[in-house]
C-alpha cells in the first residue's frame, strides 16, 4: 500500500522566521540568586499576583463575551510577525539598493511611491 504524500494539516503557522538566534529575555531571572524577602513580603507578592491573575481572567471573560477567540489572536500575532519579517527584508533590500546607487533610502521611497513613515 502507498502512503499518502499529502502533508498532515497543522494548526500552527507555516511561517519560518529567518532569524536563527533564540530570543533572550532582558529580564534577569537567575535562580542562583537567593531570595532575601521576608515571609510577609512574599505573601504580599503572592496576593498581588493573585489580584493580577483575577484581573486578567476577568479581561479574558469580557473579550470572550465580545466574541474574541484566543486561537484567532494567536493567528493574528503570527501574521504580524510574518509581516514584520517581510518588511525588515524589504527595508534591507532598499538599503542595499540605495547604497549601490549612492542614494539615501528615503529617495527610493519617493521613487517607488512608498510611505516613508509606514
Amino acid at each position: 500500500m502507498h502512503k499518502s504524500s499529502k502533508p498532515a494539516a497543522s494548526t500552527q503557522s507555516s511561517f519560518k522566521s529567518p532569524v536563527t538566534k533564540q530570543f533572550k529575555s532582558p529580564l534577569n531571572r537567575s535562580s542562583d540568586t537567593p531570595c532575601t524577602c521576608t515571609e510577609s513580603q512574599l505573601q504580599e507578592q503572592i496576593e498581588t499576583l493573585r489580584k493580577t491573575l483575577a484581573k486578567t481572567e476577568s479581561e479574558i471573560e469580557q473579550l470572550t463575551a465580545l466574541g474574541y477567540k484566543e486561537k484567532e489572536l494567536q493567528e493574528h500575532i503570527d501574521k504580524l510577525h510574518e509581516y514584520n519579517e517581510i518588511k525588515d527584508v524589504g527595508q534591507m533590500l532598499m538599503g542595499r539598493i540605495a547604497e549601490a546607487e549612492g542614494l539615501q533610502t528615503k529617495d527610493l521611497y519617493e521613487r517607488y511611491e512608498l510611505n516613508f513613515n509606514d
